[in-house]
This record gives C-alpha cells, sequence and structure tokens, in this order.
C-alpha cells in the first residue's frame, strides 16, 4: 500500500471514529427516544431466550448487537418471568421495567447500547469515503467523509438504539457489493453480496427495495456497450453476461437467505424453547396478514370521524407471499412476521405534516423533510453533485464513464426515492438515511472541478471549503440536539415544530434538558406536563402533574383524572400538535358541546350526588367499565382546549427546541378551562369548510 492510501485510511479511520464520539458521547444529555426502549428488552430477549416474538419488525440484527454490553453485564436485572407483558410480547412495558422498575442504572444501559450503534454509524462513515474515493479520488474521499462525519442526520440516529443506522449501513454495503459482483465474478464477491444482502434483510425491511436497484444494475451492466465488430456478437456476449450473472445472483441469494435462517438459529418457531405454548405476539397472525378486510378510522372525542381518518385494509402482495412462505416454512416465522407487520403499519398511520394530520401520508412529507432539515451544504453540494455528474455525460467520454460508474448510487437513489415518496409511513425523516449514505459519496464529484489547475478551479475550491467549513459549524452548533436540527428555511431548530414532530424531531429525548431548565427557573412552582416518549420524568427528577400523555405513562400508578394546577405548563412539542389525542385541528362547536356534557357530569358525581349514567357524544348508554376510557376523552378535550387557549400566547420558553414552556396563573387558567369559548369565527369557519 503507497503512502498516500496509507494517510487517506488513517484519516478515514479517524473521521470514523470521530463521527462515532460524537454520536454516542451525546448520550448523557438524551433521555430515552421513543423506540429505543423496545430495542433494547428484544435484543436482551433474543440473547437470553431465543424468544423473536419481541419487536421481529424492526431488525433482529441491530437489536442484538446493540445489546452485547447487557448480557455480557450480569449485574443487569430483568423484568420477572411471570410477568403477563411476556405473554402478549408488549415490549413498551417491559422495556419501561428493565429500565425503570428493576433497580438498573437507565444512564448506563443507554450509553452502552448507543455507543454499539455508534460504531456502525462510523463504518457507515468509513464506507461512505473508502466508496468517494474509488469514483473521485482522494479529495473526493475526505469531501465526502467530511459531510458524512458531521452530517446532523446521521449523528443523531447513531446514537440512538434504533435499527435506522444499520439499516442505511446495510443499504449501502449492499448497492455496493451487488455492482462490483456485476463486475466481476468471483467466490469472494458473491459471498460479499450475500452477507451484505443478508445484513440489510436483517436490520430493515427496505430490503424489500433491493431487488429493484439490483435488476437496475445488472440491466445496465449487460447494456454497456461491448466493443465487438459485430451485432450478433455483441448480443452473444451479452446473453453470457446474463446467464453468468443470473447464476451469480442465484448463488447470493441463496447465501443471504442461509444467513438469515443462521441468524434465528436454523429454527422457523419465534417463540423461545422455554416460552409458554400461550404466548403470542404483538397482534396475532391473523390480523396481521388481514384474513379479514376492514375499514379503519378513529373517532375523536367529540365522536366525529374525519375522512381522512379513515383508510380500507385489505390483503396484498406481501400478505399472499408471506402466508405461502410460512406454508412451506420457506423463512424464519419470526422475520415473516415482520415483514407483513410492517407492511400492514406502513398502510395507516396516523403522522402530522406542517398543520395536517392524516394516515395515509402526503407525496411531499419526505421532499419538505429533507429540504427543511438538510444542512445548507448538504442542499447545495446533493444539488450540485447530481447536475455535475448527470448534466456532464454529454460532455465527453470522461464524464460518461463517470455516470456509468455511479450508475449504484443513482439507482439506489431513484428506487429508494420513489419509495419514499409514494410511502403513506411519514413519521419521521430517519426513514430517509440510506439516502443520506449514498448522497453523501456522490458529493465527492462536486469537488472535481475544483482540482483543475486553472484561476477558476482556486476560486472553485475556496467556496467548496468554505461551505464544508459552514457545515461542520452549523453541526457543532446544534450539538448535542441532532436530532432537533432544521435549517433556517424552517425559522431553525426552534421553528420545527411547525412542520415536524415525532421522530422528525421529538421522539422523547429530552428529559434531561427540560430537568436542567426547571432547576434553574422553576422555583418552586408547580409544573404540569404533557410528554410524549417511553423515559420516565421521575427518574430525571422531574415531578409533575401528567395531563393527556396517558399512552406514554407507564409508571404503576397515575391518577385517571388529574387536577391541572396554576403554573408552569411544559408541553412536547408532537403533544403540542396533538399527534396521538383524540383533538386536533382547531377547537370547534363540537369538541366544545362534548366538553360542556362531561365537565357537567364530573361537577354533578364530585359533589356526592346521585350517580350519573355515562354518555357517548352521540347520547348513547356507556357502561359503568366505561369510565377510564371517559375519562381520558375528557382529559384529552380539556388539553385541546388548553391549547386552544395557549396559542394565542407566546411560549415562556423554547428548551431543547421540542418543550414549549407556558405560565398560567389561577385566573388564566380558569379563563383556559371553564370560561372563555375558544371556537372563533375563524375556527368556526374553518371547521364548517372541513365538514363540508
Amino acid at each position: 500500500m503507497s503512502t498516500s492510501r496509507h494517510t487517506f485510511l488513517l484519516v478515514a479511520l479517524l473521521l470514523a471514529g470521530l463521527h462515532a464520539w460524537m454520536a454516542a458521547g451525546v448520550s448523557p444529555r438524551l433521555s430515552p427516544a421513543y423506540d429505543e426502549t423496545a430495542h433494547l428488552i428484544a435484543g436482551t430477549t433474543y440473547w437470553r431466550d431465543h424468544d423473536y416474538r419481541l419487536q421481529p419488525e424492526n431488525g433482529l440484527l441491530p437489536q442484538l448487537w446493540a445489546t452485547i454490553p447487557l448480557v455480557l453485564d450480569k449485574t443487569i436485572a430483568y423484568p420477572r418471568a411471570d410477568d403477563p407483558a411476556w405473554a402478549r410480547a408488549d415490549v413498551w412495558q417491559l422495556g419501561d421495567e428493565l429500565l425503570y422498575r428493576t433497580g438498573n442504572d437507565p444512564g448506563v444501559i443507554l450509553q452502552r447500547s448507543r455507543a454499539m450503534i455508534a460504531l456502525l454509524g462510523g463504518a457507515l462513515v468509513l464506507l461512505i469515503m473508502l466508496w468517494a474515493r474509488s469514483l473521485f479520488g482522494a479529495r473526493g474521499g475526505y469531501g465526502a467523509g467530511v459531510m458524512a462525519c458531521f452530517s446532523p442526520t446521521l449523528l443523531a440516529h447513531a446514537g440512538l438504539v434504533t435499527s435506522d443506522t444499520a439499516g442505511a449501513l446495510g443499504y449501502t454495503a449492499a448497492i455496493l457489493a451487488w455492482w462490483r459482483l456485476c463486475h466481476r465474478l468471483s467466490p469472494g464477491r458473491i459471498a460479499a453480496a450475500g452477507a451484505a444482502t443478508a445484513f440489510l434483510a436483517l436490520s430493515k425491511y427496505s430490503v424489500a427495495m433491493l431487488p429493484f436497484v439490483v435488476l437496475l444494475l445488472i440491466v445496465t451492466r449487460i447494456l454497456h456497450p461491448v466493443a465487438l465488430p459485430s451485432p450478433g456478437r455483441r448480443l452473444i456476449k451479452r446473453s453470457q453476461k446474463f446467464l453468468a450473472l443470473a447464476g451469480a445472483s442465484f448463488a447470493a441469494a441463496v447465501l443471504a437467505w442461509g444467513l438469515i435462517w443462521c441468524a434465528y438459529g436454523f429454527r422457523y418457531q419465534a417463540r423461545g424453547p422455554a416460552t409458554s405454548d400461550s404466548a403470542g405476539f404483538t397482534i396475532p397472525w391473523e390480523k396481521a396478514l388481514i384474513k379479514t378486510p376492514f375499514s379503519l378510522s378513529q373517532n375523536m372525542a367529540d365522536g366525529s370521524a374525519p375522512p381522512y381518518h379513515t383508510v380500507d385494509i385489505k390483503p396484498g402482495v406481501i400478505q399472499t407471499v408471506v402466508s405461502t412462505s410460512a406454508n412451506f416454512k420457506f423463512l424464519p416465522e419470526a422475520w415473516l412476521y415482520g415483514l407483513t407487520f410492517v407492511d400492514r403499519y406502513s398502510r395507516s398511520r396516523l403522522a402530522f405534516f406542517s398543520g395536517d394530520w392524516r394516515i395515509t401520508g402526503w407525496t411531499a412529507f419526505f421532499p419538505v423533510a429533507y429540504l427543511l432539515k438538510s444542512t445548507p451544504t448538504e442542499l447545495l453540494f446533493h444539488i450540485g453533485a447530481l447536475a455535475f455528474i448527470i448534466g456532464g455525460a454529454r460532455l465527453s467520454a470522461s464524464r460518461r464513464r463517470l455516470l456509468y460508474r455511479t450508475t449504484p448510487l443513482l439507482a439506489g437513489l431513484f428506487v429508494y426515492g420513489a419509495f419514499a415518496i409514494t410511502s403513506k409511513l411519514n413519521i419521521g425523516h430517519r426513514h430517509l438515511l440510506p439516502l443520506y449514505a449514498l448522497a453523501c459519496v456522490l458529493v465527492g464529484g462536486v469537488l472535481l472541478p475544483a482540482l483543475a489547475k486553472t484561476a477558476w478551479s482556486r476560486w472553485q475550491a475556496a467556496l467548496v471549503s468554505l461551505l464544508l467549513l459552514l457545515h461542520v459549524l452549523t453541526s457543532l452548533h446544534v450539538r448535542p440536539h441532532y436530532l432537533a436540527y432544521f435549517n433556517s428555511l424552517a425559522g431553525g431548530a426552534d421553528g420545527g415544530h411547525r412542520y415536524f414532530v415525532d421522530s422528525s424531531l421529538d421522539w422523547g429525548q429530552s428529559l434531561p434538558d427540560l430537568r436542567d431548565w426547571l432547576q434553574i427557573n422553576a422555583k418552586g412552582r408547580p409544573l404540569n406536563l404533557s410528554y410524549f416518549g417511553n423515559g420516565d420524568p421521575l427518574a430525571y427528577g422531574i415531578v409533575a402533574t401528567r395531563t393527556a400523555d396517558a399512552d406514554f405513562d407507564y409508571a404503576p400508578f397515575r391518577p385517571s383524572f388529574p387536577e391541572l394546577k396554576p403554573g408552569l405548563y411544559a408541553i412536547s412539542a408532537t403533544m403540542w400538535q396533538r399527534v396521538y389525542t383524540q383533538v386536533r385541528g382547531p377547537w370547534t362547536p363540537g369538541y366544545e358541546k362534548r366538553y360542556q356534557e362531561m365537565l357537567r357530569w364530573l361537577r354533578a358525581s364530585s359533589s356526592g350526588t346521585a350517580p350519573i349514567p355515562l354518555h357517548d357524544a352521540a347520547g348513547n348508554l356507556m357502561p359503568a367499565s366505561a369510565l377510564p376510557d371517559y375519562l381520558r376523552d375528557f382529559d384529552q378535550l380539556r388539553f385541546g382546549r388548553l391549547l386552544a387557549f395557549l396559542r394565542t400566547r407566546q411560549p415562556l420558553e423554547i428548551v431543547a427546541h421540542t418543550w414549549l414552556i407556558f405560565e398560567l396563573d389561577e385566573t388564566s387558567l380558569n379563563t383556559a378551562l371553564y370560561e372563555n369559548n375558544p371556537v372563533g369565527p375563524a375556527q368556526g369557519a374553518k371547521h364548517r369548510a372541513e365538514s363540508e
């Protein structure tokens, strides 16, 4: 290896290590992101009990990888074996118990497991740099490395125990391995393609997109000009290429199939050897396979059912393939179940986007997320690289060769981008991670025009250097809140909640920042909290009255109807946009009517008079057993009415870009909850328009 290659490899390893350190180093500043608790308990269960029923939809491999430090630590305590949550595969309850109810140190558990995912993030940066160097030379590799190393998007998810970073690594590696296989058939390259495909299949079900990419690569390779004199000989040569590639592809696919079986211990059944026969998946196979088509709708707290909350769910290609595969036990049960589970919930998933709520998604969701959550340098370099590579293909033979060599990157971007835009699963910008990885490789192409020895190229080189520096400074400025990064088009990170929430901004990760702010600013004032996430505020020293977030509170004891008090109100961005409550949009006459009905019932019940029967929004009599749901609906209606009042005010402060802080005295609180009617003329008109 030459000195220059040694130098490049050393710099690449340093940048990869720096990326891993930056991602893992912010762990003490982050409470669990929503999905992390599920990954932690699922991974440890895979190791300990070989029970693959828990969380199969999120990839076996990253969950196993992340929890290696936990299973090696014999002091870690686990939920009781007789806990009913095991039988129903309730990863959320079990994950909460692992972190907060068994005496473990949640900070230590998270930091160790996050460090393992950060290593995968470092591996992704290294792969990006090596691929970029092979296309654009050492300087191109360095540029791609800086872009990847400091990308807020890549850093955000390399520091969390989820499968997103592993999926991006697997997708990038698989595309590269298959492209290399297309150019030279050898046992080593067949093995690499099969192993990379298995890695992706065991990390993310985005492996379903890979065959489309591979098909494009094979077609491109076969149609690549063949230097032979006669058309007949060229046809023969291309036929030979096709047959050879078909055979190699089959061998790689068989290897991937075998590795998937190996990961599950060559066992079809998802239940562990010691798991009760009565234990099942989160939802039964029959529901996952949609044996009976149904219409899914979600009524609001006032009894209405907005049309954008209704969708028909019917079995499709995935259900047919999975049913057939399960009948023949072609793949492990847990992997097949995970695939159909992902497909089922990708058909309808509630999400928020720029003031709107839907379960069927928006074609603009991911394009706008990319536009608002990419750094200015990423936007300029990604567009510039595509323009340079595609637009310059007609200029010279060398540029056409470059276009051909970047075919796998362009194919991967096109296929994944097409799936993303048409997807109904619009719950997070994180699903674009593979696109950022591929785009980072292409960024090396931006540097090529700046390498020519001309006066103009020196100006280009200076501009590229300044943009790279801007990218680095942007990343350092937002640290440690990588997940909450938004560029100036969105009004910065504090303005992001107007467009996206959930895993694009507020995934429950900011409890430590709220704690620190309260220690300085609370001054003994009572705290009312509405929190989206799986962290336990009490574990971070946050004592509060929680409201409208019962679905995310796993504490053993929670008041069924908490009383709101004057003082501080801390509302996480996802709750502020009411994504997971039954009161969305403007406060309508229907909401107000139902709220007043329930308020009268509560006041009468608390006065000690004879019990009043419960009635739903349509006036139908409800059984006494429905009281918990009745109180939950009232809690959410009260929260919706409170937010209608708070939206007329500026927050006292926005903490960590995700917490909106308000202060209400007794008069303001009474006005918000009991006195004024938030249904204004504009809101009433909007409601009538929506109803029509």
